[in-house]
């Protein structure tokens, strides 16, 4: 749906760079839990800052994830009644659960702002992060979710059905 080859392959770098970030944070992840598991079970010590870092780079897994999940229309959906309705009741519907999914993300998006402001000076127990970074991400992720689900529906609305993005070349 980009117009000039320079936005679209910004675009491209743009979806580049979240899918290294999220295959980087799970990569890091499993290292970290390696160091945990080692330590703690191979060497006899323990490592308190493995268990915080882990859990944070799950949170920016499951948050930056479900944007590329949704960008694949693979994001997680019950579609047992849809499936049975005709065409044109299904694309209503779709249009329906947009605009739902929208508002609910504009209030996510809301609420992680309240949070991130509560938590500016609120910091990780074995590190020095504040907490409002991972309400950030949140934030970030449901906005980019958001503006998603807005193509979609500015798709669905002028009658046609969303389609996949391309898959990026090698």
């Amino acid at each position: 749906m980009t117009s000039s080859p320079t936005l679209s392959r910004a675009l491209g770098a743009f979806w580049w760079l979240l899918t290294t970030v999220v295959v980087g944070a799970f990569g890091l992840m499993l290292l970290v839990m390696a160091i945990q598991v080692i330590a703690r079970y191979a060497l006899g010590v323990a490592v308190p800052w493995t268990d915080e870092v882990s859990r944070y780079l799950f949170l920016a897994e499951i948050f930056l994830g479900s944007v590329l999940a949704l960008r694949y229309q693979e994001h997680i959906r019950i579609t047992v009644v849809t499936d049975l309705l005709p065409a044109g009741a299904q694309r209503w519907a779709a249009v329906a659960a947009d605009a739902i999914s929208i508002l609910v993300l504009l209030m996510i998006m809301g609420g992680a702002f309240n949070m991130m402001e509560r938590t500016a000076g609120i910091f990780a127990s074995t590190f020095d992060m504040s907490f409002s970074y991972l309400y950030l991400m949140q934030l970030v992720a449901a906005g980019l979710m958001a503006l998603l689900l807005v193509e979609d529906l500015v798709v669905r609305l002028r009658g046609k059905p969303p389609t996949l993005p391309d898959e990026p070349k090698e």
